[in-house]
């Protein structure tokens, strides 16, 4: 399957490409420090990984040690997505998908799978290991502890690997030294589950939380490391929510968006053009959603990325365009078509713009854009986007600001505030918003508050004027949703029925705007587990399947949910 020169194709070319030519240095070139392809824990190696007794107390030893993380890094990439989504109720197979896909969307992933390698992730928790016990964090450029950044870093990626394990295989090796001899990679470790290993993880990350990115280095014309860094606050709030511990992760998630002032503005919204109140065009040229896939734009928050310089195949683009092996489910389709499109209250129209030339292209509505087997396809977009605006590197995306904010909502939401979280989706976190008590109620803002005025909450507080260029979530693709009279919360008997009302449309919003992006499987697991449901991760997901049945029985039980090493 290929993409032909047609109008949209014409578009995004004509766009500045991205050029990351010198990116095979930071991420390609084998690290100084690394003497071994062998993978971590494999009994039968007998070569030291590192060497020992070697202080990193320079910025070029600390650069060439994260060079080294950064490339185990890059082989999680690609399973970060598939073991994310293809489980999730968004993401479908074609009848082109190799065995080893069929195993991921059928929940029996072999030993064998190529895509099923535990060793990969503690790999990158070596190099983590080394760097953290290794590196002077009290060596200093003009006063400034310059490489306790460093250490920082690897202390949240590690954070961040050490959760996908536990996502993903539902247990965790845990360990904080580095591993040198295969005897020492035959210790003793102690195994956590997810519940077991996140208070272990706030522990070791809330000391480090104020520590700053690591510099940025150039990595091509237009493309720095900082954006392969994970910041420390929002590993923390998601620690938190996974925790419970919700009014802490609301503060995390609130330090890193006023830190790093992200806002949810319209630059990314994708709209009709209406006259005189009748929708007469969809312009393809200026579809805003589509920009967000430019790897270097201001939504990306924590990209792993690498390059193709070297001949190295962009597998996601190549999964999804190229061999068309994974498609759109049927649900995520249905999700975009169900919502409708705001221009004022007596105009409006069917559907989410996010979907359809937002998220995915249909060969059916768009003519000779693909070339495939079958008369009737779709196809994800989002991976096209991100290799054509970027030709010499690959790139997945892990955390970008939408959803910073859509997790805030989460966050907010489960600590008893449902129509401050709301406004997240509709109204975005505004001093306009947080005025009126009518979208917020003074008891979900103010920590103290009379008739006439309040004092906000340390985490509401958003009255900042960078913060008036907010607006909700849902009008990236739904356009005016703040005037829409039935996108509300309904009179429901309790609280806690409206918390749990608005965290259904967290979880659909989510769908909505973070589709394919590697996030949706794990996020159920979240709500089904918070909930002490299994049902509700078991019915979304088995909906996309034929034998809807037999995998929603599968998923009833919890332990199919992870995968055996």
């Amino acid at each position: 399957m290929c993409l032909k020169n047609v109008e949209f194709s014409n578009r995004i070319k004509e766009k500045k490409m991205k050029k990351l030519n010198q990116i095979v240095f930071g991420l390609i070139v084998v690290t100084v420090i690394a003497t071994s392809c062998n993978t971590l824990l494999d009994a039968d190696s007998d070569r030291l990984m590192f060497p020992e007794n070697h202080q990193i107390d320079s910025p070029n030893d600390s650069i060439y040690t994260m060079i080294g993380i950064f490339t185990q890094l890059q082989k999680l990439a690609d399973r970060y997505v598939l073991f994310g989504e293809l489980r999730g109720d968004l993401m479908d197979i074609t009848e082109n998908a190799r065995l080893d896909l069929h195993e991921i969307y059928n929940f029996e992933i072999s030993a064998d799978n190529s895509y099923n390698i535990i060793e990969d992730y503690y790999s990158v928790i070596n190099h983590c290991n080394y760097l953290i016990n290794n590196i002077d964090t009290a060596f200093t450029v003009r006063g400034e502890k310059s490489l306790f950044k460093e250490y920082a870093a690897a202390k949240a990626i590690r954070a961040w690997t050490y959760m996908q394990i536990a996502l993903n295989y539902g247990k965790a090796k845990y360990y904080v030294e580095p591993l040198l001899t295969v005897q020492a990679a035959q210790g003793d470790f102690p195994e956590y589950s997810i519940h077991e290993l996140v208070p272990v993880l706030i522990q070791d990350l809330e000391p480090v939380k104020y520590a700053k990115t690591p510099g940025a280095v150039s990595l091509g014309v237009d493309m720095s490391s900082e954006k392969l860094f994970f910041p420390i606050p929002l590993l923390l709030g998601d620690l938190y929510l996974w925790n419970g511990q919700f009014e802490n992760a609301a503060r995390e998630y609130y330090a890193l968006i006023v830190d790093e002032r992200y806002v949810i503005d319209d630059r990314y919204s994708s709209t009709w053009t209406v006259d005189n109140s009748v929708f007469v065009s969809r312009d393809l040229f200026y579809q805003n959603y589509l920009d967000i896939f430019e790897i270097t734009t201001s939504e990306q928050i924590t990209l792993i990325a690498g390059s193709t310089e070297l001949g190295e195949e962009d597998e996601m683009y190549r999964l999804t365009i190229d061999n068309y092996e994974l498609m759109p489910s049927h649900v995520a389709i249905d999700n975009w078509n169900a919502q409708t499109y705001y221009y004022n209250r007596n105009a409006t129209n069917p559907g989410d713009l996010r979907g359809f030339i937002g998220s995915y292209l249909s060969t059916k509505n768009t003519g000779a854009i693909f070339d495939v087997s079958t008369s009737d396809g779709n196809a994800i977009l989002k991976y096209y986007l991100m290799w054509i605006e970027a030709e010499a590197s690959k790139a997945v995306m892990v955390y970008r600001v939408a959803t910073l904010y859509l997790r805030y909502a989460e966050a907010v939401n489960r600590a008893g505030k449902p129509n401050l979280a709301f406004a997240v989706l509709k109204n975005g976190m505004n001093s306009d918003a947080l005025a009126l008590d009518s979208i917020v109620p003074r008891h979900e803002k103010y920590s103290v508050y009379t008739e006439s005025t309040g004092t906000f909450i340390d985490y509401v507080n958003f009255n900042n004027i960078v913060f008036d260029e907010n607006v909700g979530v849902h009008s990236r693709g739904c356009g005016n949703v703040e005037l829409a009279t039935d996108f509300i919360i309904p009179h429901l008997n309790s609280l806690q029925d409206s918390i749990l009302y608005v965290e259904d449309k967290i979880i659909e919003e989510l769908a909505l705007e973070t589709a394919f992006e590697g996030n949706r499987f794990h996020d159920l697991m979240r709500v089904a587990i918070r909930r002490n449901d299994p049902s509700y991760l078991a019915n979304l997901v088995s909906a996309k399947y034929v034998n809807r049945d037999e995998i929603r029985s599968k998923l009833m039980d919890e332990n199919n949910w992870y995968i055996k090493p």
